[in-house]
């Protein structure tokens, strides 16, 4: 199982379509995930370290733009779908296959 968070904060507009956009790509892709919403407000120091702005995705703890640095209190923009608030479906389903690979490389369900 592929372990996914989606990382937001209040006020956000974006993180709602995000969410969306994961669920509908990990349905298509028949993956099983473990996905956690999280309010960036509501986590510990360490959890937010790699926040690259509302909504932030990890999948099995990994960006999925590979930010890694100082937590950014801005709403986010994805490149990859032409600057909106949320990613590609061409990106997340990258990114889900590449975590469910490993995943299988490993022996992990």
């Amino acid at each position: 199982m592929i372990g996914i968070e989606l990382v937001y904060f209040e006020g956000c507009r974006s993180w709602q379509r995000a969410w969306t956009e994961l669920g509908r790509a990990l349905v298509d892709l028949g993956l099983d995930a473990s996905v956690r919403l999280c309010n960036v407000d509501r986590l510990g120091e360490d959890e937010r370290s790699g926040f690259a702005g509302s909504p932030t995705i990890r999948i099995e703890g990994r960006d999925l733009e590979g930010y890694v640095g100082a937590p950014v209190t801005a709403c986010r923009r994805y490149l990859d779908n032409d600057g909106k608030g949320w990613p590609s479906q061409a990106l997340l389903r990258e990114r889900l296959r590449t975590a469910s690979a490993e995943r299988a490389k490993h022996g992990l369900h």
